[in-house]
């Protein structure tokens, strides 16, 4: 637990706590209405994708690990500015990358008979990519875009020559048959013949190990953005960097999703920018109403939200099923009344509970950390 940092950007927060609470409304219970000739095309947009392709659903991800990125300038900063050796904030990120590894082998291992250990969930993916993007804090923004890019194009070239060696005809970015599903079956083989067949398990969703290698290009791209925090832009500066840096994203996104499909699950580098491009967006959005008109009121709740995200991570796995539990006897009649649109009142209030939560702990200056 530590008190709240002195030079917290708002809309980091606010934007950070916007995705924390769309990821906790698990679809906003909009699945029943997918089939609606009204409300599907909305519907929709809170499933992922099954394969090729994009939705707001799949953008949740990537906002998160941009995000990290994005603090990263600032608060290593902050750490620099007190007079912390070079070698101490890489220690300070190898403990982070080690306890977000630790939570996420939490979450994966609960209700289960032993423990599990994968590195495909959000959590060890940005612990991954973390201290990939540490490394070029020093950098250049050239350089860190050159590291970026570079991080792209060697995911891209592991799974094209992975797919030439496989034969003329096959498709490289297959489900369950691309380089990242084969290298993690060799790991979950190799962990068995040992005894361990929980460590490295087979993704049965068709995530892989080796999308942190192009998410880290997410991260990076994130502290290419925060160092205009770190370094005082002019807000008008920082929106403009924004949207056009959202603009040329979606531009690169799309034209490379026509030889390289836009895959979140294994995160393509048409995917990788893509994303980048709408969380440019996004937080252009988010920057431009609370920091450049001054209009904080509104985002105050996601705000709130933002300042405890890991805490609303860990809420969200153990607790969403106790508070739907806890509702259910006082909420049935009710929601069986909406009909299709019952889970979507229900989503709602469980976000409520898990916000109620960040807002006890907000008002008493409690703020969870790794």
């Amino acid at each position: 637990m530590n008190p709240v940092a002195t030079s917290r950007v708002f809309s980091i927060d606010a934007y950070r706590g916007f995705t924390m609470l769309a990821m906790i409304s698990g679809g906003m219970g909009l699945g029943k209405l997918l089939k609606d000739p009204n409300w599907g095309w909305l519907a929709d947009q809170f499933t992922h994708r099954e394969w090729v392709g994009c939705t707001f659903w799949d953008l949740i991800q990537p906002s998160f690990m941009f995000l990290v990125g994005v603090s990263m300038p600032v608060a290593f900063g902050l750490r620099m500015d007190r007079g912390e050796s070079w070698a101490v904030q890489l220690q300070h990120a190898f403990k982070r990358a080690f306890l977000l590894i630790l939570l996420g082998v939490l979450l994966d291992s609960m209700s289960k008979p032993e423990p599990i250990v994968q590195f495909i969930r959000v959590l060890q993916q940005i612990a991954l990519g973390y201290i990939v993007a540490f490394f070029t804090l020093t950098l250049s923004w050239k350089k860190q875009l050159s590291v970026a890019v570079g991080c792209l194009l060697l995911h891209t070239a592991l799974h094209l020559l992975f797919g030439y060696y496989k034969g003329e005809g096959y498709d490289p970015w297959e489900r369950d048959k691309n380089i990242g599903y084969i290298l993690d079956s060799h790991l979950s083989h190799f962990f068995t013949s040992l005894g361990y067949p929980t460590v490295f398990p087979n993704s049965t969703g068709g995530y892989a190990t080796l999308n942190a290698l192009s998410a880290s290009a997410t991260i990076i791209f994130g502290c290419m953005i925060g160092r205009m925090f770190r370094e005082h832009w002019e807000v008008k500066v920082q929106i403009k960097t924004l949207v056009l840096a959202g603009l040329a994203g979606l531009a690169l996104g799309w034209g490379l999703s026509f030889p390289i499909p836009m895959v979140k699950k294994i995160w393509t580098a048409s995917f990788g920018l893509f994303a980048a491009g709408w969380t440019c967006l996004i937080f252009a959005f988010f920057h431009s109403l609370t920091e450049g008109l001054g209009k904080k009121a509104w985002a105050n709740p996601f705000m709130i939200a933002g300042m405890n995200s890991i805490f609303l991570y860990m809420s969200a796995g153990i607790l969403t099923g106790q508070f739907r539990n806890l509702l259910m006897p006082f909420t049935s009649h009710a929601l069986t009344g909406l009909g299709n649109w019952g889970p979507v009142l229900l989503a709602l209030l469980v976000i409520c509970c898990h916000w109620s939560l960040a807002y006890w702990l907000y008002r008493r200056k409690i703020f969870f950390k790794v």
